[in-house]
């Protein structure tokens, strides 16, 4: 049987999850919207164990928003961020030097790598207008899929001016755009370019951008924010092969290097989970505790301030 490790991807918006061999080439993935952590993961493990039968998974890393829950579901034996699994993912394919942009669904980022150590980065905080939820709510308010967005906007001649300092101004200034009688697909183009020059003002400033530029994360497969990006640098931006699945190869890369031995993701498809909620009155951070199931024996306890009931 072929030895692989499991690179997990747990994002707000969707789940990514890829099998490495030990050459580190990607043999099969998965990337699929997220219905609910559980759910989502015994659906994504069945189908990938389904199609690759004569594998060993010898380690799985998990990173992303629902890392925490994932690692106690899965017995991960790295939980990571994705600044570091993202970097470690990029340096895989690429040289030492390079600037990573990397959109997701509710968060951005840019990594600045040189000598093959990352030595900058930064990642937004609250505001989503550089991210993929900016674009999917554009999309549902002028009646299209999101999977659409770059076909009408890459057919525009004149790109609406769109504000980009807002995700919610910003729909609204699309939804005033249509009721003016513009193009549905140039407002989509004004889109495009008002999300990278968000994107470039809250993340790159002050800091010290320079090609090669690699553009990574799901929002990278949409070609008319490529090309907004690449008119803004006035250069060429690279969308590698697996550029949605980068934090999950990282990952699965550092699983690799470090060992495994703790993943349980076979029984995991097998059991039953549940979750409960309670209040922890220890001391006076009553933090909200998330206590985890498995065929109602507790196996974990994440959202401790402290960290003292955290995996």
């Amino acid at each position: 049987m072929e030895k692989v490790v499991l690179g997990v991807d747990i994002g707000n918006g969707t789940i990514k999850c890829v099998l490495l061999n030990e050459k580190k080439e990607v043999i099969d993935y998965i990337y699929t919207r997220n219905m609910g952590i559980i759910e989502t993961l015994k659906k994504s493990l069945s189908l990938l164990f389904g199609r690759n039968r004569n594998i060993k998974i010898s380690g799985c890393g998990v990173i992303g928003a629902g890392r925490k829950f994932g690692s106690v579901l899965l017995g991960a034996d790295i939980t990571t961020t994705e600044i570091t699994a993202t970097s470690v993912g990029v340096m895989n394919y690429f040289s030492e030097n390079l600037t990573c942009f990397e959109m997701g669904f509710e968060d951005s980022k840019i990594l600045i790598i040189r000598n093959g150590i990352l030595v900058d980065f930064a990642m937004n905080t609250v505001c989503s207008a550089n991210c993929g939820a900016y674009i999917e709510n554009v999309a549902s308010r002028l009646g299209i899929k999101v999977e659409e967005f770059a076909e009408y906007a890459l057919k525009s001649k004149t790109p609406a001016n769109i504000s980009g300092k807002c995700a919610v101004f910003g729909t609204s200034s699309c939804v005033s755009k249509i009721n003016l009688g513009f193009k549905k697909e140039d407002i989509l183009m004004g889109v495009a370019f008002a999300l990278v020059r968000n994107y470039f003002s809250m993340l790159a400033k002050g800091k010290s951008i320079l090609p090669p530029y690699v553009f990574c994360g799901g929002v990278s497969q949409n070609k008319a924010i490529v090309k907004a990006m690449e008119e803004y640098l006035g250069e060429k931006v690279i969308v590698p092969e697996y550029s949605f699945l980068m934090g999950a190869i990282g990952v699965a890369i550092l699983t690799m290097e470090k060992g495994g031995g703790k993943f349980k993701g076979y029984e995991f498809i097998e059991n039953d989970y549940r979750t409960e909620t309670i209040i922890c009155d220890k001391c006076t951070n009553n933090c909200e505790l998330v206590c985890i199931y498995q065929n109602e024996k507790l196996i974990g306890k994440i959202g401790s301030n402290c960290g003292k009931y955290n995996i």
